[in-house]
């Protein structure tokens, strides 16, 4: 887990290039990744540094409301990730994770939904070329 991108997203997302969306769900499930012990000893944080950093993110992010009822994804935890994309009417989904990168019928069910699926490093490329979904939410 390399946290660099994601910051300079953050970042980005607090100086109102654009809008970061995320459910209360996600954030509990980020909360919990980074406290196990493993993430922990990478990133040689404690419990304390973890709450004041998910504090912080949650500063920047629209939340909002989920009925984690969609099923769109082979794993139920996307699904999550999925009905905040939805529901906050987002750009774009962020991720690396292959079940949501490699999935075609899932990436065509997301671009019937002008959402696209995207790793942090692509959209920090593409916001830095990209206009034309100025004001969207990601």
């Amino acid at each position: 887990m390399n946290p660099e991108g994601f910051l300079r997203l953050i970042h980005a997302g607090k100086t109102g290039s654009f809008s970061i969306i995320s459910s209360l769900p996600m954030l509990k499930e980020l909360h919990e990744v980074l406290l196990r012990s493993r993430i922990m000893k990478i990133r040689r944080s404690t419990e304390t540094e973890v709450d004041v950093y998910l504090a912080g993110v949650a500063a920047v992010v629209q939340l909002v409301p989920i009925s984690g009822e969609l099923r769109l994804c082979r794993d139920p935890n996307d699904d999550i990730i999925l009905e905040t994309a939805i529901q906050g009417k987002a750009a774009y989904v962020v991720s690396r994770d292959e079940d949501m990168t490699r999935d075609l019928d899932l990436i065509a069910a997301l671009r019937e939904r002008d959402i696209e699926t995207i790793t942090v490093q692509h959209l920090i490329d593409r916001l830095r070329l990209d206009t034309s979904r100025a004001g969207r939410h990601v």
